[in-house]
């Protein structure tokens, strides 16, 4: 994988070959680098390029005090690796790999390297024993020959003392290499596939070292995180399976202090101070301090600000899977005592208290309690953890219900609604003060986990139970849950009783009121209504703080569906990205899902393609990781539409493979938006599917779009008559989103563009029915006009790609018209539009368009048709299938689809519906000349 960023390094060491070599070069080399880096790999390299007897030896610290076996390596290489009797110890010298006369050592291994033209190599030489060192220092000092070179490598501030000195003499020629980290272009070079944002994150968290990067570019990203932030891993689990077989290993052969303390700083988490670190190692103060200095020499820890800290939090987590299970419960137990002993904060304690093997203990409840109530608003899952630890070992006597319902809570904000539903169940079954807050917990969590009827059922029972005060975002709740589920009228009823009551001076509870009240409005089809009330909602949103917005940060999808709707996409995605990041930040992640579909959906609108199905993406990972099922199949519908326009035919028909399989969202439009969306894109694809679902009958702020793509697919199977009723449908109800037009028969002469005012989404989707129709039936004048009125309606909506289809349907219709200037224009802003946002689907269709703009002919007599395009025009005026008049004419389907695609081009049509009407045509013309 990192084969081209070695090329570069490699290159820079074989350029000092030239300088390595001849009777005045440099003939020390110095590598250098921590650990990681790849200075074995890059000497690997260099050796493989050396064109001379090389010798290699390799330090291991777990040898290091074995006197002499590095310089013993060095004369079994020297006494067999030449082939020159000559080179090895003479019989009776008494030289063996087994000698420990260093003088005689010394004097035999000088004579060998010098022997032959020798390269010796010396990896990791900052585990070389005492001995060994000696020798290396004496060698620097005494060049055995002038065909001698030598290649130490060791890592930072590992270079032994005596050979620091050495090196300082004057007639020792260095060269000193310290192997660099990749950079960010390595690092594009290397992971070209990933996404630039994950790229430039593996770049910083891997300090570019191609060790790190290497293990942190396989973990997928939920592990990424929990690796990066040097969260604890369950023991038992294979979580980062690739750090225990790298980093752990190499931990594994420190000196039995230095690993002791390595693995008490790793149990300490945030970085300890001296005395805590004592306390956790239970180690002397003196074993301590010296087991620091040896680790900070390794490079594996450093101090800074009065704390140890690890080089990298990959060494923390392999650190703390390091220690076994009794020994780590043991130190969490000592931290936890020396943090209560100096009065540390409650969740500092508790970071200990989840992980210690305690039994029964009040006084670890309490404080487990207390730490968990205070992190639910930031750290939900932490709260979760410690509450479920404070009832193992304390179990409440007195309000055990309390626990339930605050565990339930905890699980539910950290998306864990499968858990939350069986803590909560007893709470939601037992009169009194919990009950209410629990059946709607529950309720959110059955919503979450597709179980439409048990929320309802859950919600039928909250709705009668009496009121208390105080519990405005209670009765939000079950607003936003009723809506969801199409109960408007209930909702809307709950709402209003809210905004009557005193809860509503709650800024956070009045801005999520308020958008629920806007979507109900938009769910009515109260278009002007729900547009005077946007503005406020916005505003309403916009003043509340970070910790406020946390609070009813699951209402702010509503507020960004209104956006939607009433084609205020910009500014509804600034209001989803703040409430992603607040979700992020403080631990909501189960309102992730539904913010990241809402946001997926505008992005779409606008043309943000490729951002649309990164979003979609986002929301399918959080749906899945968070139990919400019926996001799964809505977030893939939007991706499906998106790569149709963006991707190959074999991607969109994996991606409708895979929406295909999944379950029905239970919420009812969202279970519309789906079916209709795999029906229509199976239709594009010959697949199979079912019949569009029927509408159900109640107007909304879609209707128009979801008509006039209705009209569009009966024009496309020849049902002109149902498209017509279908655009009149279109039309009326874009009308009633305020001074939009009607283009039916005779209206073309009084037609106006708005300029605004109105749902330019909705407007443009009706009259690009309308001029698709048209164009159809040959009344291009309708087309021409209503083409426009699209253009312009789908520019105020900010709907660029839409806009542009527009843009070629206008450019079509003008070709067809004989105003090529007009519609050279129309298709190069078409194709520029589809060009930037990576619509390559329509970028072909306005490439195919272009081209029969450039063969179009001019029909005004009857010699425009050919005898055989006229035979293949009447048959198929007369309703005669391609195979029907192949095999009337004695011809095959092919031929005949090459005649009638002409046929279409010269009569200047788009389909076979005109065609009689325009042989008619030609017929009177005929007559009359």
């Amino acid at each position: 994988m990192f084969e081209r960023a070695f090329v570069g390094r490699t290159a820079e060491l074989a350029a000092l070959t030239t300088t390595f070599t001849g009777p005045d070069a440099p003939w020390l080399l110095l590598v250098d680098g921590p650990a990681g880096i790849g200075k074995s790999r890059l000497i690997a390299e260099f050796v493989g390029a050396a064109r001379c007897r090389v010798l290699v030896v390799t330090s291991a610290e777990d040898a290091q005090s074995q006197p002499h076996y590095l310089a013993d390596d060095i004369v079994e290489q020297v006494g067999g690796g030449a082939g020159d009797a000559s080179v090895a110890a003479p019989k009776d010298s008494g030289v063996t790999p087994d000698s420990r006369d260093h003088a005689d050592l010394v004097r035999h291994v000088r004579r060998a390297l010098g022997a032959v033209e020798t390269l010796l190599v010396v990896d990791d030489a900052q585990w070389a024993d005492l001995e060994s060192v000696r020798l290396l220092a004496f060698l620097i000092r005494n060049r055995p020959a002038r065909g001698f070179r030598l290649l130490l490598s060791f890592r930072d501030g590992g270079c032994p003392p005596s050979i620091a000195r050495s090196v300082r003499a004057p007639q020792v020629r260095t060269v000193h290499v310290r192997v660099p980290p990749f950079t960010e272009a390595d690092v594009d070079g290397l992971l070209p596939g990933e996404d630039p944002g994950r790229r430039a994150r593996l770049f910083a968290a891997s300090h570019g070292n191609p060790l790190y990067l290497t293990l942190l570019a396989d973990l997928p990203d939920r592990e990424l995180d929990r690796a990066l932030h040097g969260e604890e891993p369950d023991p038992a689990s294979n979580d980062f399976a690739a750090l225990d077989r790298t980093i752990r290993a190499e931990l594994a052969q420190l000196p039995d202090t230095e690993r002791l303390v390595a693995q008490a700083v790793a149990v300490c988490g945030l970085p300890p101070d001296l005395e805590l670190l004592c306390s956790t190692a239970d180690l002397a103060e003196g074993a301590v301090v010296a087991a620091v200095d040896g680790l900070v020499r390794r490079g594996v820890v450093s101090i800074g600000d009065g704390a140890v800290t690890f080089a990298h939090p990959l060494i923390r987590t392999a650190a703390y899977r390091l220690s076994g299970h009794g020994w780590r419960a043991m130190a969490h137990r000592r931290a936890a005592l020396a943090l209560r002993a100096r009065g540390a904060s409650m969740p500092s304690r508790a970071r200990h208290l989840e992980h210690t093997l305690l039994g029964a203990d009040e006084i670890a409840g309490a404080e487990l309690r207390l730490a968990a109530e205070q992190v639910l608003a930031d750290a939900p899952a932490a709260s979760a953890r410690w509450l479920s630890a404070a009832v193992r070992i304390a179990p409440a006597t007195d309000d055990p219900l309390a626990d339930a319902l605050a565990l339930g809570r905890a699980q539910l904000l950290s998306g864990a609604a499968a858990h939350a539903v069986e803590t909560l169940e007893p709470a939601a079954a037992t009169t009194g003060r919990h009950q209410l807050e629990a059946l709607l917990l529950s309720a959110r969590c059955a919503r979450m986990l597709g179980r439409i009827d048990q929320a309802r059922t859950l919600l039928a029972h909250g709705a009668t139970l009496p009121r208390r005060p105080g519990d405005g975002p209670v009765q939000l709740e079950l607003a936003i849950l009723e809506m969801q589920d199409r109960q408007d009228s209930e909702g809307q009823a709950r709402l209003t009783a809210l905004f009557d009551s005193d809860a509503i001076d709650d800024p956070a509870v009045r801005a999520a009121a308020t958008a629920l009240r806007c979507l109900g409005l938009l769910a009515d089809a109260r278009i002007a209504e729900a547009a005077q009330l946007y503005d406020p909602c916005g505003r309403a949103f916009g003043v509340l703080t970070d910790t406020v917005l946390r609070e009813v940060v699951h209402a702010a999808p509503a507020f960004g569906w209104c956006a939607y709707f009433l084609d205020r996409d910009a500014d509804g995605l600034h209001h989803l990205d703040r409430a992603i990041a607040v979700s992020r930040r403080f631990g909501r992640t189960y309102a992730l899902a539904e913010l990241h579909t809402v946001r997926a959906y505008s992005l779409a609108k606008l043309g943000r393609l490729h951002d649309a199905i990164a979003a979609a993406d986002e929301a399918t990972d959080a749906a899945t990781t968070f139990g919400y099922p019926d996001l799964l199949s809505f977030a893939g519908a939007l991706k499906l539409r998106t790569l149709q326009l963006t991707a190959p035919p074999a991607a969109v028909t994996t991606q409708w493979h895979t929406v295909s399989a999944l379950a029905r969202p239970t919420v009812r439009w969202w279970r519309q938006v789906v079916e209709t969306t795999l029906t229509e894109v199976a239709r594009t694809l010959d697949l199979p599917a079912c019949a569009p679902p029927p509408p159900n009958g109640r107007p909304g702020p879609l209707t128009p779009t979801h008509l006039s793509r209705a009209a569009r697919a009966a024009i496309a199977t020849g049902d002109l008559t149902a498209a017509a009723d279908l655009i009149t449908r279109a039309e009326a109800a874009a009308a009633a989103t305020r001074h939009a037009v009607h283009l039916g028969e005779h209206s073309v002469a009084t037609v106006q563009i708005t300029p605004g005012g109105d749902l330019g989404s909705q407007v443009g989707a009706a009259a690009l029915a309308r001029a698709d129709y048209a164009a159809t039936t040959g009344e291009l004048a309708v087309a021409a006009a209503a083409a426009e009125i699209a253009v312009a309606a789908f520019a105020r909506a900010g709907m660029v790609v839409n806009r542009a289809q527009a843009e070629l349907i206008a450019g079509v219709v003008a070709g067809r018209g004989g105003d090529f200037g007009r519609a050279t224009s129309r298709f190069a802003s078409a194709r520029a539009v589809f060009l930037a946002t990576g619509a390559t689907r329509l970028l072909d269709e306005v490439t195919t368009e272009q081209r029969r703009l450039a063969g179009a002919q001019r029909v005004g007599h009857p010699a425009a048709l050919t005898r055989r395009e006229r035979e293949v025009a009447d048959l198929a005026a007369n309703g005669h299938t391609n195979k029907a008049i192949a095999e009337h004419l004695c011809l095959s389907p092919r031929t005949v689809e090459d005649h009638l695609s002409r046929v279409l081009r010269k009569l200047g049509l788009a389909g076979r519906a005109g065609i009689a009407r325009k042989l008619g045509e030609l017929d009177i013309a005929e007559s009359t000349a």
